[in-house]
């Protein structure tokens, strides 16, 4: 009877674990990581030798793949989230060999046209996870949704510098602009702490320096020094609201 009493309690600790649900944060962070994939493509053509550029890249695609094959695994037994990360398991293949190519200015065009595709498939596994969490797991997918604002706007920002011409880009990059600032207004108006109040503070200085940048694009001013304030206040602001996600969450 203990042996069998054991085994029942080995086989309920099993299916509790398979059924563990599939992480927001994890759907939420796929989102910006496609985005921050395509940048570092963007940024190795316009800076080949950058070191940095390539650590981000291959941090970048590490922690997608292990993030999708955790929420491949999670999303059994939902049909329709099941469907949607086999998906983007499909997709993957081919954007992970195209992000990682050397950079050409075809491979570019190519890549601005992949990346909206496997963007739009990891949003909408994020969405269907939230459509299924509580209010405060919808407030922190709006914090990772600046998270992603952010690495979409340093990505069309540097393909533009690269000399990427698509025509949806500059649409995009005044939409992700107005996006930010309803997403910044929303989040403040939320139940927030100070150390949250704090954080959103954090965010909007570095969006500020940001915007400043974004702005100079439209100038034609190609000064290096303004390129590396784009790379490096976007993963700023990145970093930031990914925390501030994290403390919605726990």
């Amino acid at each position: 009877m203990r042996l069998i009493a054991l085994l029942c309690l080995a086989l309920s600790a099993s299916l509790a674990f398979a059924s563990e649900p599939p992480s927001l944060a994890q759907a939420a962070s796929e989102r910006m990581l496609a985005e921050r994939l395509a940048k570092t493509y963007a940024w190795r053509a316009l800076e080949p030798a950058s070191r940095e550029a390539r650590a981000q890249y291959e941090a970048a695609s590490k922690r997608f793949e292990q993030q999708l094959a955790a929420l491949r695994t999670a999303s059994r037994g939902d049909a329709e989230l099941d469907d949607n990360y086999a998906l983007l398991d499909q997709l993957w293949g081919d954007y992970k060999t195209q992000t990682a190519a050397t950079a050409t200015p075809e491979g570019a065009k190519a890549l601005a046209d992949a990346s909206e595709e496997v963007a739009w498939i990891a949003q909408k596994g994020s969405q269907l996870i939230e459509q299924r969490s509580n209010t405060l797991a919808r407030t922190a997918s709006m914090a990772q949704d600046i998270a992603t604002l952010s690495q979409r706007l340093a990505k069309i920002y540097l393909l533009e510098c690269y000399g990427t011409k698509r025509n949806f880009l500059k649409k995009d990059l005044v939409e992700a602009r107005a996006a930010f600032d309803t997403l910044d207004a929303r989040l403040k108006a939320a139940p927030n702490t100070q150390s949250r109040k704090e954080l959103i503070a954090l965010m909007d200085s570095q969006w500020f320096f940001f915007q400043q940048a974004i702005d100079e694009l439209a100038k034609n001013n190609a000064d290096p020094q303004l390129r590396h304030n784009v790379i490096t206040t976007s993963d700023h602001i990145a970093d930031v609201a990914s925390e501030l996600a994290a403390s919605y969450l726990h």
